[in-house]
Order: structure tokens, then sequence, then C-alpha cells
């Protein structure tokens, strides 16, 4: 099994870049991270479809809170109609690989979309989002620094190409 998470990045993340966790670009998970024994072809190909069915997402960020077994990870809240849906379809999308998520509570009915503030900054209340991009990012990457690493992309818009895995 290897594990994946999809995000919508605040600012568009490129192939082949790799982060550690405190010091990923804002994003908005659309899908926690879960297990699967598909390949990431496929997994992009699936997310790739998903893209192609919603548009770019305009949301405002909401009040802070925190997150986390200790609730100590401040997140901005959304209120968004567009990323529930989003990642209600991914999800669906996404079953039949058999995938299985690290944290099930925070799936479904537990879904709340939030940015996590990181070592990059945090979203403020109010601020307005324009969030265009899937990202999939691989958990657990091969050789290198170790550090997740994003594996393919999805333009958020049916005139863009779907989906790109070059170079990864």
């Amino acid at each position: 099994m290897h594990r994946f998470a999809v995000v919508l990045p605040l600012a568009p993340m490129a192939l082949g870049e790799r982060y550690a966790v405190r010091d990923w670009p804002l994003h908005v998970t659309v899908t926690p991270v879960f297990a699967t024994r598909a390949t990431t072809p496929m997994l992009a190909a699936r997310m790739g479809e998903v893209a192609a069915q919603h548009g770019p997402v305009d949301a405002v960020a909401g009040p802070p809170e925190l997150f986390g077994p200790r609730h100590d990870t401040p997140v901005a809240l959304l209120d968004c109609p567009e990323v529930r849906a989003m990642h209600a379809v991914l999800t669906d999308a996404l079953a039949p690989f058999g995938i299985a998520f690290d944290s099930p509570g925070y799936s479904g009915e537990g879904f709340r979309p939030h940015v996590t503030a990181t070592s990059k900054g945090a979203a403020a209340e109010g601020q307005k989002l324009w969030l265009a991009q899937l990202a999939l990012v691989d958990m657990e990457p091969g050789p290198g620094p170790g550090r997740p690493q994003v594996v393919a992309v999805a333009a958020l818009d049916a005139r863009t190409p779907a989906v790109s895995t070059e170079g990864v």
C-alpha cells in the first residue's frame, strides 16, 4: 500500500516539488491522506476526470480554529459547498481503488474544509481564495529527501489539459 493526498493549493504547485509537512504551501485538503494499491497514473487520471467536472473555486477564509489530536494546529475554516462537493465526488471516484483513509473521521460527514497554517503562513479570516488546481501528493515518495512530493496536477478549468504527470 502507498499513501497519497489530494489538495487545492492557494498558489499552483509544480510537478516534482517536495515539501516537509510543516513547510507545505498553503492549501485546502480535498482528500485526506489515504492508502491504496493504485498507481500514480491511475489516481492522476481519476483526479483529472474530477477536475474536468469542476471550475475554479472562489472561497473566503473563515474563522480560525485549532485542529489536531491536541487541538494545537491553527487552521482557517472554509464554509465552501464547492469544496465539500469536490471532496464527495473525488472520494467516490477513488473508492474503486480500495482507498483507506489514515483518519476516516476526517472524510465524508467529518470533512471540514480548511487551510492549515504552516511555516509558509496562514490564511486570514476574510481573505479571498482562488483555488484553480488539484494536486496529487505522494506522501511516501521514492529516493530523494523523503518528503511528500507533487506527482500530478490538474487545472480546474475544462479549457486546459486535464492532468499532467510529466517528469515524475
